[in-house]
């Protein structure tokens, strides 16, 4: 979270690409970690459950597939044709538009509504909501202490 937290201190270099990258890492493993889910689907998930805010424009879900492609772009496919599509708009006060074929999303907002997540009293602390049976718990309790040994392993 720390690096998350400055990837805007310097205006004259903002660090999206690791903001994108960094905050969509963090929400594949903990939809994996939580709900067996990954990718798209986990993506959105996650950002259903613990980002997503109360208007239209800052339920970042609705066009989790555009960010998540966008992710795609930034790690794997630097000249790819969704990153024709794809815009920052830091003066913007929506979380993100769509304005004709462009999603437009302010990083700022997205950001803020993510590092909100993991803050005091964050939603992401709140996943026994979302984990209603001890089954499920257990289920996602093994999922985490599997991927830790096999990082061991290694």
């Amino acid at each position: 979270m720390n690096e998350l937290r400055s990837v805007f201190d310097n205006p004259a270099n903002y660090q999206t690409s690791l903001m994108f990258l960094g905050t969509h890492s963090i929400a594949l493993t903990i939809a994996y970690g939580l709900f067996s889910k990954n990718g798209e689907d986990g993506y959105k998930l996650f950002l259903e459950h613990f980002i997503d805010g109360d208007t239209s424009d800052t339920k970042f879900s609705i066009v989790a597939d555009r960010i998540h492609e966008w992710k795609n772009v930034i790690a794997h496919r630097w000249i790819n044709v969704a990153g024709h599509s794809f815009s920052y708009e830091f003066d913007m006060p929506e979380g993100w538009k769509i304005d004709g074929e462009f999603l437009l999303v302010n990083p700022r907002i997205y950001l803020d509504q993510f590092l909100k997540a993991f803050g005091p009293g964050g939603r992401i602390y709140q996943y026994e909501q979302f984990l209603t049976t001890e089954e499920m718990w257990k289920a996602a309790k093994q999922r985490f202490i599997s991927k830790y040994c096999e990082i061991l392993e290694k």
